[in-house]
């Protein structure tokens, strides 16, 4: 099961909306053969582990897997029928499927066939493996990641508005390797007015969201310039000719500012849903991250960590916004893991799921 695992997450940011899957054969206690799903529209984990061996040999076999198999027609046809086509004799899943057309049916299916059915090994590993693809079937809403790079005490930017850079190369480049985990980088518009970022992964092009309410995107800013049909824009309705006359390609969603200037950023969330994208990656700037913490959208967070002090009334503190009055209303994390990335720390973790819950769980340090 732990190879099942490790198989699924080498295709990590190429299956969605599709889970990450691998599946391990074996037979009288020797592996024959493995295989994961690569990339969505592609065969499932199951079928390329079975396409790699004798057919023959399969019958009596055990096969692992970290999901429940489909038993659903898709893109591809229900694995469940090439399951029980050649005669396993025993199948271990780590998690039951949380999709509505799956949810324990394929289970009931194989144990009714005759066929011996272990669930929950290495479950809780599963669920973190799969987190963004639990989250899309539990809650119809995508995966929300802050991630931060800051200074020891706490800034973004010096009081001039210097903001490259903070953190160290490696530091950096780890970051931009996590783009390529998410269907989309979301940023506020200052970001894009100040840094020009391309918000690029290193293997992949997400798409690349901004919060503009009052549409100060320059036409001719990176992320409009390389890869137009990527981009994403959430503007206020009265921008509307302005919006769709600059930026043509780009897909542009009107809202309705709240009383501080605001977007509902639930709202922009479910409409990144319906586009098909399962996963928001915001990066920033202080304004929008401490926006999307203040609506409780936040499902995990990376800070990277500088060992620099830059203080300052005036220099631009990491997360921003109306922030909390007391401190039993602050944002908690738990199952905390602490990595050294060259010269930075990096810190992730999940917000609890309510306040004055202890900090647990602090898992590695190197």
């Amino acid at each position: 099961m732990s190879l099942a695992l490790s198989l699924a997450g080498k295709a990590q940011g190429f299956t969605s909306p599709n889970p990450m899957v691998g599946a391990v054969i074996a037979k009288k206690d020797k592996i024959i053969t493995k295989g994961f799903h690569k990339r969505s529209g592609w065969p499932h984990a199951e079928i390329e582990a079975i396409k790699r061996t004798d057919s023959r040999s399969l019958k009596g076999a055990t096969l692992y897997l970290n999901l429940e198999p489909c038993c659903h027609w898709g893109r591809t046809p229900p694995c469940l029928d090439a399951i029980l086509k050649h005669k396993f004799k025993r199948v271990v899943i780590a998690v039951k499927d949380p999709n509505p057309k799956v949810n324990g049916a394929s289970i009931k299916k194989l144990r009714k066939s005759k066929v011996k059915v272990d669930t929950g090994l290495f479950r809780k590993d599963a669920e973190e493996l799969n987190e963004v693809f639990f989250k899309n079937m539990r809650k119809k809403s995508p995966f929300i990641v802050a991630k931060v790079a800051q200074s020891l005490d706490g800034k973004i930017a010096t009081c001039s508005g210097e903001s490259k850079w903070i953190t160290g190369k490696k530091g950096r480049d780890f970051a931009k390797s996590l783009r390529d985990r998410y269907d989309c980088v979301l940023v506020g518009v200052n970001t894009v007015l100040l840094d020009d970022p391309g918000l690029e992964g290193k293997k992949r092009i997400p798409f690349k969201a901004v919060i503009d309410p009052d549409l100060k995107i320059p036409e001719e800013s990176c992320i409009n310039k390389r890869h137009p049909e990527k981009l994403i824009i959430f503007t206020s309705l009265s921008k509307k000719k302005q919006a769709l006359e600059i930026f043509p390609k780009a897909k542009v969603f009107f809202l309705k500012k709240d009383s501080s200037g605001w977007f509902c950023l639930k709202k922009a969330s479910k409409m990144l849903f319906k586009l098909g994208i399962m996963s928001v990656f915001v990066e920033g700037g202080s304004e929008t991250l401490g926006r999307f913490f203040d609506q409780k959208l936040v499902d995990k967070v990376y800070f990277f960590i500088a060992p620099k002090i830059i203080g300052g009334k005036r220099s631009l503190a990491s997360v921003g916004a109306q922030g909390i009055k007391k401190l039993n209303q602050a944002v908690e994390l738990d199952k905390i893991e602490i990595r050294r990335i060259g010269t930075d720390l990096c810190v992730w973790g999940y917000p609890c799921a309510g306040a004055g819950l202890p900090l647990t769980r602090i898992k590695k340090f190197r």
